[in-house]
């Protein structure tokens, strides 16, 4: 196999057994047709699977092609190195930086040429609707549809650079991080990839939304505070607040308290600081650090100073002296 990979902390398979990579890619990916076409069949697949999104890194050595049948997947593919082409719904286009956003209402063929390279972003298409609508305030049975116009080549640029970002972090810290972070780099991924690609509520998405009042901002900070080792749930937020989670963003930030993410990492900071003021023969920095989803350690430690005044190590040091 080629040098180039990623996500190697995720292995799905590794193999020149084209009969094992099939029965692989058909359990785990759910595809319906695999052909090898020359003798130097090797292929590696790495696959890190978050709530509802997967990150897929696929090598192949040898030429291959692979199908997949009508699904609840979206699907986008991001070329690392070679050539590959895709055709759905009877039009075939060359898979370059990156695809356009292939829905699972028709069936997807796929050809490999030999040292083909990519990563494959997966998203269930229900999960990104409900985060959408979450987003918009609406409540109706509209299903969400992708546009196969041309996207913004610079939307796009950034969208790949936070796939591939993800990809390292995921493969240095991710089965380290708490459902928190997870859960929040996942968001995150998401509602990039709402906003760079045209759909039939991008310009409910892109409106300015309407304005709701302070009553709204405390009901949103008493939810946070009682569930701040949770996922940040938007859906759950703009129920309890009766607007869009757009209105609660808006509030947010019109009333100087940044937004519902920020909030919650100072509620974070604050409940880590407790943490690490009654620790046990267990507690670290670190493990705080992931428990209240902080994914990266040094900017756990700056925010923490600028929070409590003193950085995480010293509170632990402290609590640890006074026992």
């Amino acid at each position: 196999m080629g040098a180039v990979s990623y996500l190697d902390r995720y292995p799905l398979l590794r193999s020149r057994d084209s009969e094992f990579a099939r029965e692989r890619l058909f359990s785990v990916y759910g595809a319906d047709r695999f052909d090898t076409h020359d003798n130097a069949f090797g292929m590696q697949a790495n696959l890190a699977r978050l709530n509802s999104i997967g990150l897929a890194f696929c090598a192949y050595d040898g030429a291959a092609s692979l199908s997949f049948p009508e699904s609840h997947i979206l699907r986008q593919f991001f070329s690392i190195r070679g050539a590959a082409q895709l055709t759905t719904d009877g039009n075939s286009q060359s898979i370059e930086a990156w695809s356009p956003m292939i829905s699972g209402d028709s069936r997807l063929d796929l050809d490999f040429a030999p040292g083909y390279r990519q990563l494959v972003v997966r998203m269930d298409a229900g999960a990104l609707e409900r985060l959408l609508k979450s987003l918009v305030g609406d409540d109706s049975d509209t299903k969400l549809r992708f546009d196969a116009s041309e996207v913004d080549p610079a939307a796009m640029t950034h969208v790949r650079q936070e796939v591939f970002r993800l990809a390292e972090e995921l493969e240095r810290f991710g089965q380290n991080y708490s459902s928190i972070a997870i859960a929040e780099l996942e968001r995150a991924l998401m509602v990039r990839i709402l906003l760079a690609h045209r759909h039939n509520f991008s310009d409910r998405l892109q409106r300015s939304a309407p304005s709701a009042s302070r009553t709204v901002i405390d009901l949103v900070e008493s939810y946070i505070e009682a569930h701040w080792d949770e996922p940040l749930d938007l859906e759950r937020i703009a129920e309890i607040a009766n607007v869009s989670a757009r209105t609660v963003f808006r509030e947010f930030s019109d009333a100087g308290r940044g937004s519902p993410g920020q909030f919650a990492r100072r509620v974070r900071l604050h409940r880590a600081a407790e943490l690490l003021r009654r620790p046990d023969e267990q507690t670290s920095v670190l493990a705080v650090a992931f428990k209240c989803g902080f994914r990266n350690l040094g900017r756990f430690a700056s925010e923490y100073r600028r929070a409590i005044g003193e950085l995480p190590s010293d509170t632990l040091k402290n609590a640890r002296r006074r026992q």
